[in-house]
């Protein structure tokens, strides 16, 4: 199974190689000269800049899943904690009871 470094890493490295593609496609004289030497080269550049597309979404996908995994653990060290809800009805009993009229628990 990929990491994220791993995935991060090859996107950077295709994104660094579009661009390099990019600046010598319009320079190379060869290109020009041959039409299959230019559907070629456009065709690894596109090739590429997919692949960079391809990784930067697999990087969505897994941020968005650590952030779900991350949001359950903090509600489950929070509103998931017996103790915690416990804790909570009780300050909220107290609050009610001190909002009555002659309620205070002085």
């Amino acid at each position: 199974m990929l990491r994220q470094k791993h995935w991060r890493v090859a996107g950077g490295a295709c994104l660094a190689a579009c661009a390099v593609m990019a600046v010598l496609g319009v320079r190379l004289e060869a290109l020009r000269s041959s039409p299959g030497l230019f559907l070629g080269y456009w065709a690894l550049f596109l090739l590429l800049f997919v692949f960079t597309l391809y990784c930067v979404l697999l990087d969505i996908r897994f941020i968005k899943a650590e952030h779900a995994i991350m949001s359950r653990e903090v509600f489950r060290e929070t509103l998931g904690d017996e103790e915690f809800r416990k804790a909570l009805r009780e300050a909220q009993q107290k609050s009610a009871n001190s909002a009555k009229p002659g309620g205070h628990d002085h």
